[in-house]
């Protein structure tokens, strides 16, 4: 402990109507002298709260220039949109409109064919790293036909995200392990029982995970809806 010399006593003045007379105060204890009280419960840390880092998502999303874009949306045909924002809230939670490495937008939400595209479509040639768009857990980590290696990631108050046709998957990210938001969880890739080029393709889906449709019985939000109108 630290010897630090005791403080003199303080005078403070104090004016009366006939005469004038002085309080005497004892100094205030130093930090490192403060002794606990005994018998006193232990309180418990309080939680410090982390705000989400929106570095870590592109600032930006422009839509790819090579490419015939189905369901483009007008949100992003200005590039260089002022209104854009890397985070949307859907029902509380904050979640990344482009929780990718690097890419651009190649397919929006909306009928596509004979059926509904659930999500958005991200596009890069290189494998670049896809993140967590939220603090979650694993729901699913898997390889299906349709959506190639997939992830679903819990983020509570009924708000779901899922990332298809990666690659790989993070070697460090385990079925109901949990993430934290800007977390890579797997490489950007093409894969399915089809060809198709280099994407991530992103859902956001809402409402309460089933026993038995598990993800697949939730709803899709259209995702860019949600940025602001210029």
């Amino acid at each position: 402990m630290t010897n630090i010399a005791p403080k003199a006593p303080v005078t403070i003045p104090v004016s009366q109507s006939d005469s004038s007379a002085e309080i005497e105060l004892d100094p205030a204890p130093d930090s490192e002298t403060v002794e606990p009280i005994p018998g006193a419960p232990d309180l418990p840390e309080q939680p410090v709260p982390v705000p989400v880092e929106t570095n870590t998502f592109p600032q930006q999303l422009e839509i790819c220039g090579t490419m015939t874009i189905s369901n483009r949306p007008g949100q992003l045909d200005e590039l260089r949109n002022s209104n854009y924002a890397p985070l949307v809230e859907i029902n509380g939670v904050s979640l990344a409109v482009a929780p990718v490495q690097a890419a651009c937008f190649s397919s929006g939400f909306g009928p596509r064919g004979s059926s509904l595209h659930k999500g958005l479509d991200l596009h890069n040639s290189d494998p670049v790293d896809i993140y967590a768009a939220a603090d979650g857990v694993v729901r699913r980590k898997q390889y299906r036909d349709d959506y190639g290696n997939m992830i679903v990631l819990d983020h509570g108050d009924g708000v779901f995200t899922r990332y298809a046709h990666l690659e790989s998957f993070n070697a460090g990210l385990a079925l109901d392990g949990t993430v934290k938001a800007g977390d890579q969880i797997g490489i950007m890739g093409n894969t399915a029982s089809y060809r198709i080029p280099r994407h991530l393709h992103y859902e956001v889906l809402t409402g309460e995970w089933g026993a038995l449709s598990g993800s697949f019985g939730l709803e899709p939000v259209d995702l860019i809806a949600q940025l602001p109108e210029n």
